[in-house]
Parts: C-alpha cells; sequence; structure tokens
C-alpha cells in the first residue's frame, strides 16, 4: 500500500490534472487534451506509470471515438471516465505489480457508469452556462464592465466536480489494490481475459466514427467475431 503522503500528493495531482481536462473538453481551449487517448497516458506518467495509463487509455479511445456532441444530444463523458480510470488503477498497480490486465478490467467494471454521470454533469453544466450568460447581459446592460467575465464562473463546475472525482479514486485505490489481491486466480484469470474483449468490442464500437446506417450492425458483427476467434485463439492456446 503507499503510504498516505504518496497518495494525497497524487490525489491533488489528478485532481488538478482532471480537472483541466474538463474545462478543455468543452468549456475552453478544446485541444482534445480531455481525450482519452491523451489524457490517460498522461494522468499516468504524472501519477508514476505511462505505460499503464496509455494501457488505459487506447481502448477507451476506441470505445468512445464516435460520441459527438451536436446540439441537444449529450454522448457519454469520456474524460470522466478515463480520468477517474487511471487515478484509481495506476496507484492500485504501483501498490502491487503494475497495471495488469485483470486489474484493468476490475477497475473499469467498477468505474463505467461514471462515464453515465458525467453526461448529467453536462447538462448541470450547460444549465448553469445558461444562466451565467444571462446574468452576464443584465450586467451588461446595466453597465457592468466586467459582465464578461461572469461567463468564466461556468468553468468552476466541470473543472470542481471532476477533479472531486478524479481525487476520490486516487484515495480508494489502495481498496481496489486489495481487492484485486483477494480474488481468486480463476476470477483473476477471467477478468484478463475481459480485458481482451475490451479491446475487441472497442475495436468493433469505433466503427460508429464512420457516419453509416449499418455501422451498429457492422459494430456489433465485428464484435462477436473478434470475440468469438479471441476465444478461438484463447482455447487453443
Amino acid at each position: 500500500m503507499l503510504p498516505l503522503p504518496q497518495l494525497l500528493w497524487l490525489a491533488g495531482t489528478a485532481a488538478i490534472v482532471s480537472g483541466l481536462a474538463a474545462v478543455d473538453r468543452k468549456g475552453a481551449l478544446q485541444l482534445m487534451l480531455s481525450r482519452p487517448i491523451v489524457l490517460a497516458p498522461v494522468l499516468g506518467a504524472l501519477l508514476g506509470d505511462a505505460r499503464g495509463g496509455l494501457m488505459l487509455g487506447l481502448p477507451l479511445e476506441l470505445l468512445f471515438l464516435g460520441g459527438v456532441n451536436l446540439g441537444g444530444s449529450i454522448p457519454d463523458n469520456e474524460s470522466l471516465l478515463a480520468g477517474a480510470l487511471a487515478a484509481m488503477v495506476v496507484p492500485a498497480g504501483l501498490a502491487g505489480r503494475g497495471v495488469e490486465s485483470s486489474l484493468a478490467a476490475l477497475g473499469l467494471a467498477l468505474l463505467l457508469p461514471l462515464s453515465l454521470v458525467g453526461r448529467s454533469l453536462d447538462r448541470a453544466s450547460e444549465r448553469r452556462n445558461a444562466q451565467l450568460a444571462g446574468l452576464a447581459v443584465l450586467r451588461a446592460a446595466a453597465g457592468d464592465a466586467r459582465a464578461a467575465r461572469v461567463n468564466l464562473l461556468g468553468l468552476a463546475l466541470p473543472f470542481g466536480a471532476t477533479a472531486a472525482i478524479c481525487a476520490a479514486c486516487v484515495l480508494a485505490s489502495p481498496l481496489l489494490a486489495l481487492l484485486h489481491a483477494a480474488l481468486p486466480a480463476r476470477v483473476s484469470s477471467g477478468l484478463g481475459a475481459g480485458w481482451s474483449l475490451v479491446w475487441a468490442l472497442a475495436a468493433a464500437s469505433a466503427i460508429r466514427a464512420i457516419r453509416e446506417p449499418r455501422a451498429p450492425a457492422l459494430a456489433a458483427i465485428t464484435a462477436t467475431a473478434m470475440g468469438a476467434a479471441f476465444l478461438l485463439v484463447r482455447g487453443i492456446l
């Protein structure tokens, strides 16, 4: 188990980096630093394991590649999930044998609902931004020269919420490490196989990025074929 001072330092690091990524995702800059393929390796490197972060970020990028925020359509929040997963799994790996496939699969199974939580957070942020925009207009009409600064307050909600969640994930990483260590060998092996199936599903899900009416059917067929091939090869080997 990591010592408490190191754990607190890692929690602060994860909070700042993930919070900035949440702001970059929609609120400002939009330099694509919030994408899982960037965020997870960068956060992993800062937490002590860039390779582990890259291992987590690659399949997440493929899984969420087709998600586009258009009008009222809000996709799952890939940035929150990527930041939280790296924040929990990388420190848990540092306390053991690194980011193993079984540890990655266990962490993803526990944290996957955060992508939906992030969607709700996006909706709340948009409502808050609409309120702040109205307030800025009223203050500008009243002659307030600093009215435009009101909009900057809209960055506080995604930053603060994401930072808090990812810091909590770091602090919970010892529990993940203990849970992983307590798993029977058969369950751990199954989780390792499950991580390979996550890669298969991720590769198939990437087809969503192609704006093709048949994309869902093609993704389902591809995922089934890749999963069957993996199980066949695993059975042979």
